[in-house]
């Protein structure tokens, strides 16, 4: 039998299983250092139930209080859908390490499984990547714009005054280098609320640059102590082993460090549920030398209480880098043809620079770096298409000795 009519005849016979990989797969990354809400279609109201209740001398009198309240936050999940199309047997190679042929023993069963969960693993990671900055928007093509991140949250409570200093749940802090990166953070904590310093499961969420500059930090400053037993420290010095440190690829670039509980930390989605919406479909398209996967499934994150007795956000000045880079910051008017285009850059202390395309989605540019810091831009075809954008653009970032410049890239449609 083919194996892509295998693929289309069973794939709803795993479901279940393909729609629950993309959580699986987070829950032993990011999601185990944070809350799973499953059956979560659309909003959920969330929050926590407060009261300022004690018990007093005894009096005869009632003299009752009224401190109770009820603090609410919308947990919103938005439906998403990935739509790829794929070589079956080239799919196949990659997973098992051999060619599929009518004699292969493997059962159909295992094969459509594979392969299938093999496609849903890899939207994990996207979603992984977005959980903190993901920007909701309805038109966008990335997993970035498919719901608000939690440091999209965070910023708007910060302008709407609701995370602030007066209100014990926002700091600033110095630039965070190899030589402070170690009191910067302690300072975040001592800087907390006495009740979100005694939380249980409390967490201090940074980008994995900074962890890497911590366990530098650490190791200079305790090396020779007798607890210091490992290099790459787990917990954040000085609180009792009570505050885990938890490097995320997510917080890279992030504006914010975050001080929380795991219970604070919400991820809402709809997988294994019945809201009906959730599908996974596997079938021939056009082209009969590929088949096409589909799957749609809800999404989306909250802070499920941002007063300072849950949560602390920390927003570190930038660094000052001590390196310059000089060189063209726009490239611009490229032809729809595929080509590439060559740019020299310079650095202060002459340094080599690296580059990276930072656009999520941008995969029609890559970039290399030579000898003598010349950077290649190379794009590949751009044909004509009603709904795309004219021109598309992306941002490729030359950085060096902890500063960047960001250059944008952008190549124009061919004509109808």
């Amino acid at each position: 039998m083919q194996l892509s009519t295998i693929l289309v005849n069973s794939s709803a016979k795993f479901r279940k299983d393909i729609l629950a990989m993309p959580v699986a797969d987070l829950l032993n990354g990011a999601l185990q250092h944070m809350t799973l809400h499953k059956g979560v279609a659309g909003d959920e109201t969330v929050g926590a139930i407060g009261s300022g209740a004690e018990v007093r001398p005894y009096k005869t009198e009632k003299g009752a209080t009224d401190t109770g309240r009820i603090i609410a936050r919308t947990l919103t999940t938005y439906l998403g859908d990935v739509l790829e199309e794929f070589d079956p047997y080239i799919l196949f190679t990659t997973v098992y390490g051999e060619q599929f042929s009518d004699k292969t023993e493997r059962k159909e069963a295992d094969i459509v499984r594979d392969l299938c969960l093999a496609m849903a693993k890899s939207v994990s990671k996207k979603l992984g990547a977005a959980l903190f900055n993901a920007v909701r928007n309805a038109s966008g093509t990335t997993t970035a714009s498919l719901f608000d991140g939690f440091g999209t949250i965070a910023a708007a409570e910060i302008s709407a005054g609701n995370i602030a200093v007066a209100k014990g749940n926002y700091m600033t802090t110095a630039a965070i280098t190899a030589n402070n990166v170690g009191d910067v953070l302690k300072s975040i904590y001592d800087n907390a609320s006495e009740e979100l310093q005694d939380a249980s499961n409390l967490k201090l969420f940074i980008p994995k640059a900074v962890k890497n500059l911590y366990d530098d930090w650490f190791l200079a400053h305790f090396g020779a102590v007798s607890y210091n037993a490992a290099y790459g420290r787990k917990y954040l010095h000085g609180t009792d082993d009570k505050c885990e440190i938890v490097a995320l690829p997510g917080l890279k670039n992030s504006p914010y460090i975050y001080l929380s509980t795991k219970d604070n930390m919400l991820v809402g989605c709809d997988q294994l549920d019945a809201s009906g919406k959730e599908k996974v479909l596997v079938r021939v398209p056009d082209n009969p030398k590929v088949v096409q996967f589909f799957m749609c499934f809800f999404w989306g994150v909250q802070f499920q209480m941002i007063e300072k007795e849950y949560l602390m956000v920390a927003a570190p000045a930038s660094v000052s880098p001590s390196v310059t880079i000089t060189g063209d910051q726009l490239i611009d008017n490229l032809a729809a043809t595929s080509g590439s285009n060559v740019r020299t850059y310079s650095t202060s202390d002459g340094s080599a620079v690296t580059a990276e395309v930072v656009t999520e989605g941008a995969d029609w540019l890559s970039v290399a770096v030579a000898a003598g810091n010349k950077v290649t831009f190379t794009r590949t075809a751009y044909a004509h298409a009603e709904s795309g954008d004219n021109p598309r653009v992306a941002t490729v970032r030359i950085s060096a000795g902890g500063a960047h410049i960001d250059v944008v890239v952008k190549q124009a449609m061919a004509n109808a």
